[in-house]
């Protein structure tokens, strides 16, 4: 039972005692401070009071003095402790309007002939006991006491929620102080408040007859999210323009009418138009003779001609007060089939006066009429929320799902729908989290059903259902069709491909323009494709699926599609091809899957040459997986082994290494069971790739090999570049430098007399790692600017990124940090553009190695935590054991060493578990160092050891000099001189056999050390300046500045303080243009240590 209803049925109770109700209600008014509240009271008081004396029309009396004492008794327990400061603006507006509604009561009643001083409420009610035939007016005022109710929000809703006392003793105990029923009150009060956000706008009822007899403008929701840049903007519009004609168009739940009211109520709106703001709701104007019989009640005219249009005119012209006319809904009479053009001419008549505005909602995508002169220009359709506006509303109602990571993509289905995010904030707030709602609204081919209802204003799936089944719609069968045939694309059909997807649609233009026209579809400036909102596309595919004549035209469309863009990576169309193919890409992995389902080959092949193209720009999985299965269940085999072998292609970019080779071992089978060698090498390529991502490189090499001699007899020169190749990425990994460069430029010569250019940019960025490696960094660059630009030119963004990590070690290796950093920086970012996760996590490993190498441990340990995290989701252990590595060496040199054990036998474990036994001997390496650093010597030595066999057995000669160098610095710390030098000289040797000029570098600076200590300054200084020296042509900035820090105490042993001064004065600046603070405090002790006598003439610092 509504609260109306209740209070009806309690007004014997209420109006029985009048001396208790007259006296209750004086208390009241001694309570409330606010004086828009005690203009209410006392003027409510006044018509209960002369109620009491009524004969006739008793019924009718009691009934409108009950609906008033109802009003007062919430007003009254609500503002009974406010002040006129208390009541906030928007609510002192909702009551103005409800004094203004008991105002305009009291003007109609003194229309009537009621006896004499019809000036005062005694008088008016004498009359009304005089003339019973007065009782149907009593009944309109009542009526209008219910309307008022229904549409001020912040009161009619809390008569909604706060029962009518039943009798005189609750009230009383309301103001006596009963504190039980006071107690009972306020928590109903708190919840009134708590359902205020909740608050919308209501709709009128559902018979003309029971509207007002004049205009009530609906009271706006609290606040409205998002719209704060469009209220201003049509506020400013309206007062700024003499003739206002302004329609508020999109779809429907986008937030039209709760704009309208907003904009209605702005202050400078109601001080411009004051009391001549008019709101027609014309949702129930099913015909044009009702919709102006609406304007006329609107108006507030009740008694009228026979010319109703002649009375509303009459009524505008009166006077000259400028007149604002709001149109709500106004899709409805508009589309009445049949009498447009009388709507038409009711709307034309109206705004031909200069003083009257129109302000109109409508479910379209243009103003209504042409010959209404609309103001420019028009307001753009109102689109969702944006993010951040759809995240505030949502929890606004439900304020715990801020820590649901899935309320944007949840949001994002909604397309930011104000109406959709109020409905599904609701059931959240009723305990379902973002996640569930999302996966629910996901698991249903219509998630509008999740929005049961029959009112439009609490039911997406109402609302659309309404637009559907318009008369615009009606009128046009074919847009039926074509909106089904648009749903099947999440991305919509782009407006140049329609034809070709329509064209079994007759009439396509005429269905297109009856689409936008009713809001159902819109055209997206950005990409030229005709779009649905994801809720409107949501019900159509569960209401009105497209059919299956349909979906074949559209299947077929999109074969061909493919088959007009399908260059082959490399060629000189494949870009051009690539960028009208990204188009349609989310169109093409929505109808690919559903094409192929019948076993088609045309479908298959395909999808399987979209899959090609996704491998060289966006890898992705899906496509492809539907592909193999649809070839298991009905394809050939033939169809299989390409299905299977791309698997393996897309599954190796995205690091998911275990997938590739299942999937190149089943490829490789296939082929040999037809007899097809040369896929069967194409297989051993990629499982030869898998080998060596994981570190098996004899296995990689043994694959590489066989593919090669496979490719040699069927003289495939192509197939036999992409082996030399390969076997130049095993020599690089296991540090034979000459080997690969070797491998690398034969394969790239062969790449060159072929034209195949994406052989040779791989080439050249291989070239690019061997020279950075032997410390060639002006040949590395080179080749990495050389490789950028034919990626470039090839629209390889993969590669460009992976050359630009190259360029980021580089200035690495130089000490430019800032530089390196950059690079990464833009590397990364390509990567996340491309979702290449396993390329964003190997930038964020190299921004680690920065921070590191400036003393920035806290910011390495977080860029190598990160990226592990991100190799550990990709399932990329190789990865995750690599940043384990990388953490352990932080350890060690901030002096953690159980830290650093720990992350290097846990990198240990993983690369044992892997087979990669150079990852295994690096990390023996480094406990090595972590054991030589606490003074460990012998396990440092065994740990060596064991590291250097391992280097040996692999074939890693950088490894095994590595090895070398790590004895050497034993040996120095213990002591042991001569052995040290033996140490330092063999790696030394070794790295220059292979170009290694850093390795040389650094084992010249150990022999330094190992001079200066044996009082061997001259050798020492010679070994120094040519570390120096080669250090600088490498750009080695830190190799460079331990070098003169070195010279530094060489020169302060031998009491040359001037040149050590300036030694150490340009390490200092050298560590500080690094951001290696530790080191340069370092240098600055060391220059305090210099006698400063002795400086007369030495350079100073400033």
């Amino acid at each position: 039972m509504s609260v109306w209803t209740r209070g009806k049925a309690a007004v014997p109770y209420v109006v029985g005692g009048t001396k208790i109700t007259l006296d209750v209600l004086s208390k009241v008014a001694g309570l409330i401070s606010p004086s828009c509240v005690q203009t209410i009271i006392n003027g409510a008081s006044q018509i209960i009071t002369i109620i009491e004396g009524v004969k006739a029309n008793r019924d009718d009396s009691k009934t409108l003095a009950g609906r008033l004492l109802g009003l007062l008794t919430v007003i009254s327990e609500t503002y009974k402790d406010k002040t006129d400061e208390d009541v906030p603006p928007d609510v002192k507006s909702s009551l103005r309007r409800l004094q203004t509604q008991l105002d305009d009561i009291l003007a109609e009643i003194r229309e009537m002939r009621l006896g004499t001083d019809p000036h005062t409420f005694k008088g008016l009610f004498k009359g009304i006991l005089l003339y019973g035939d007065n009782g149907g007016k009593i009944r309109e005022c009542t009526a209008r006491i219910d309307w008022a109710m229904n549409v001020e929000g912040r009161i009619g809703d809390s008569l909604r929620l706060l029962d009518v006392a039943e009798d005189t003793r609750h009230i009383r105990a309301v103001v006596q102080g009963d504190h039980v029923i006071a107690q009972d009150t306020n928590h109903h009060v708190v919840a009134i408040h708590q359902e205020i956000a909740n608050i919308t706008i209501r709709a009128p009822p559902s018979a003309v007859d029971a509207l007002p007899s004049s205009s009530i403008i609906p009271s706006r929701p609290l606040k409205l999210y998002g719209r704060d840049e469009d209220i201003e903007d049509i506020a400013r519009r309206i007062i700024t323009t003499d003739s206002p004609r302004y329609a508020i168009l999109g779809p429907g739940g986008i937030g039209k009418t709760a704009l309208l009211m907003f904009v209605m109520d702005h202050p400078d709106v109601v001080e411009k138009y004051e009391a001549s703001r008019y709101f027609v709701q014309c949702e129930q104007a099913t015909s044009s003779a009702l919709f102006i019989e609406l304007v006329a009640k609107g108006l507030g005219i009740e008694e009228s001609s026979r010319d109703q249009m002649n009375d509303v005119m009459a009524r505008l012209r009166r006077g000259s007060q400028p007149i604002l006319f709001a149109l709500d809904n106004f899709e409805t009479p508009w589309d009445i089939v049949g009498e447009q053009s009388r709507v038409e001419s009711i709307l034309c008549q109206i705004t031909s006066l200069p003083h009257v505005g129109v302000l109109l909602t409508a479910r379209s995508d243009r103003p209504p009429s042409t010959d209404v002169p609309w103001s420019v220009p028009w307001l753009d359709p109102l689109s969702g929320l944006r993010e951040e506006a759809g995240r505030a509303l949502y929890m606004s109602m439900d304020p715990k799902a801020g820590s649901d990571g899935s309320l944007g993509a949840l949001l994002a289905e909604l397309s930011y729908m104000p109406l959709a995010i109020k409905l599904m904030a609701s059931m959240g707030r009723s305990g379902q989290r973002p996640t569930a709602l999302l996966q629910a609204w996901r698991d249903k081919a219509g998630g509008t059903d999740l929005f049961r209802g029959t009112d439009k204003n609490k039911s997406v799936k109402m609302s659309i259902q309404l637009s559907i089944e318009s008369n615009l719609m009606k009128s046009v069968p074919e847009a039926l069709t074509l909106l089904s045939l648009i749903a099947m694309l999440p991305a919509g059909a782009n407006i140049e491909l329609l034809p070709t997807l329509a064209r079994d649609i007759p009439n396509l233009p005429l269905a297109q323009a009856t689409l936008s026209g009713a809001t159902l579809a819109r055209v997206d400036d950005d990409t030229q494709a005709i779009q649905l909102l994801s809720p409107i596309r949501s019900y159509i595919l569960k209401h009105h699926p497209a059919s299956d004549s349909t979906k074949q035209t559209v299947y077929d469309a999109y074969v061909q599609f493919i088959i007009k863009h399908n260059a082959a990576y490399g060629s000189a169309s494949f870009l051009s091809d690539a960028r009208v193919l990204s188009t349609e890409e989310t169109n093409l992995e929505a109808i690919l899957p559903l094409s192929i389902r019948s076993g088609s080959h045309p479908a298959i092949e395909a999808a399987i040459d979209f899959s090609g193209y996704q491998y060289w720009t966006r890898p992705r999985l899906e496509v492809i997986t539907c592909v193999v299965d649809a070839c298991r269940r009905n394809g050939g085999l033939g169809l299989l082994a390409r299905g299977l072998k791309m698997s393996g292609d897309i599954c190796i970019s995205l690091a998911d290494y275990g997938k590739a080779r299942a999937s190149y071992e089943e490829a490789a089978g296939v082929y040999r069971e037809l007899g097809d060698r040369q896929g069967t090498a194409d297989c051993l390529i990629g499982l030869g790739n898998v080998h060596r991502m994981q570190g098996r490189y004899r296995e990689a090499e043994v694959a590489y090999q066989k593919a090669s001699d496979v490719y040699g007899e069927l003289g495939n020169r192509l197939g036999t570049a992409n082996c030399l190749r390969g076997l130049g990425h095993v020599h690089l990994a296991l540090g034979r430098y000459p080997e690969a460069e070797v491998a690398y430029q034969k394969a790239s010569d062969v790449y060159g007399e072929l034209g195949y250019r994406p052989g040779t940019a791989n080439c050249l960025r291989g070239l690019g790692h061997v020279h950075l490696a032997q410390g060639r960094v002006p040949e590395a660059q080179v080749a990495y600017e050389k490789a950028s630009d034919v990626y470039g030119e090839l629209g390889n963004r993969r590669g460009t990124a992976d050359c630009l990590r190259g360029l980021g070690d580089i200035h690495r290796m130089q000490g430019r940090h800032p530089e390196a950093e950059v690079a990464y920086g833009k590397a990364s970012d390509v990567h996340g553009e491309l979702g290449d996760r396993k390329g964003t996590a190997s930038c964020l490993s190299s921004l680690g190695d920065v921070h590191g190498m400036q003393g920035r441990h806290r910011e390495a340990k977080v860029a190598y935590q990160k990226a592990s995290d991100m190799y550990g989701e990709l399932g990329y252990r190789l990865g995750t054991a690599n940043c384990l590595s990388s953490l352990g060496r932080v350890h060690q040199i901030q002096g953690q060493y159980r830290e650093a054990e720990v992350a290097y036998q846990k990198a240990s474990d993983v690369y044992g578990e892997l087979g990669n036994r150079l990852g295994t001997a690096n990390c023996l390496r480094g406990l090595g160092d972590v054991h030589q650093m606490q003074g460990q010597h012998r396990e440092a030595e065994v740990a060596y050891q064991k590291a250097s066999d391992m280097y040996r057995e692999l074939g890693h000669r950088r490894g095994t000099a590595d090895g070398l160098f790590s004895f050497g610095a034993v040996y120095l710390t213990q002591g042991r001189y001569p052995e040290a030098q033996v140490a330092y000289q063999k790696a030394s040797d070794m790295y220059g056999e292979f170009g290694y000029r850093l390795g040389t570098a650094n084992c010249l600076l150990g022999l330094g050390e190992v001079h200066r200590i044996q009082g061997q300054y001259r050798e020492a200084e010679v070994a120094w300046q040519n570390a120096f020296d080669m250090y600088g042509e490498l750009g080695g900035r830190l190799g460079s500045a331990n070098c003169l820090r070195g010279l530094g105490q060489l020169y302060k042993l031998q009491a040359r303080y001037s040149d050590g001064y300036k030694a150490f004065s340009e390490a200092k600046m050298m560590y500080e243009g690094m951001g290696m603070v530790d080191d340069a405090a370092d240098c600055s002790r060391l220059l305090d240590s210099i006698p400063t006598k002795t400086l007369a003439s030495a350079p100073r610092l400033p």
